[in-house]
């Protein structure tokens, strides 16, 4: 059931932007049955036809008041519980975005592909791929200072491509942890965003991992960030 909540809570963080044209739009439409009601029930004079008007008004108003409360609910969610939201681990299975822009499969070209050299920390050696335009994180750089909601731009666009997530570790012991996943291809787009503020400060290594359409993990391309205190 936590589970359940917690999911819920980040999809409407995620999607809040879709989420608020409904129920703006819903807002809209119940004001206009809102006026179209009181006007019926200002010219009703028989009681029959006043009791229907009045039930209809009623109807209206009931609809403004819920729509009314699920945008304050958003907006609180949004604003206050989203950016105080801890990383939480996620399945990697593909994700539906309803609001997603459609991409085709079609594959850019790439003229020179950069290939960053095996990471090795310890005595775990990583391997990592980033290719520009291809397996690529290029909001948060490098080397980089985060904090707080971190919003992750990169491209996403292999053949054969099903799905991608993306994970952070620390730099002792290697133990990825699973931030979250998606389905759709992405080109220099938002892959989704990292809460760090339960993190302790210090370096992580962020990788982000695509999916071929079997299921089968295709070489990652890893970064390195420092998590700082949020001011």
């Amino acid at each position: 059931m936590d589970n359940f909540l917690n999911n819920l809570l980040r999809g409407l963080v995620d999607y809040q932007i879709g989420v608020f044209v409904v129920l703006i739009l819903g807002f809209l439409v119940y004001i206009r049955k809102f006026l179209i009601a009181l006007k019926e029930w200002q010219r009703s004079v028989f009681g029959l036809e006043r009791s229907f008007a009045q039930r209809q008004l009623v109807a209206s108003t009931t609809g403004l008041a819920l729509l009314l409360f699920l945008l304050v609910g958003e907006f609180l969610i949004a604003t206050v519980v989203g950016p105080r939201m801890p990383s939480a681990m996620v399945n990697a299975t593909p994700v539906f975005d309803p609001f997603g822009t459609a991409t085709t499969t079609m594959m850019p070209p790439v003229e020179e592909a950069t290939l960053v050299p095996t990471a090795t920390v310890g005595q775990n050696s990583l391997v990592s791929d980033c290719i520009p335009g291809e397996v690529e994180i290029t909001s948060p750089a490098d080397g980089s200072k985060v904090s707080g909601t971190v919003e992750l731009i990169g491209s996403m666009y292999v053949e054969n491509f099903g799905s991608y997530k993306y994970e952070f570790s620390p730099t002792g012991a290697i133990s990825w942890t699973t931030i979250a996943a998606g389905n759709q291809l992405k080109l220099d787009e938002r892959l989704g965003y990292w809460y760090t503020n339960s993190l302790t400060p210090g370096t992580y290594l962020l990788q982000l991992v695509p999916l071929d359409n079997t299921g089968n993990e295709l070489t990652p391309c890893i970064i390195t960030v420092e998590v700082v205190p949020e001011e």
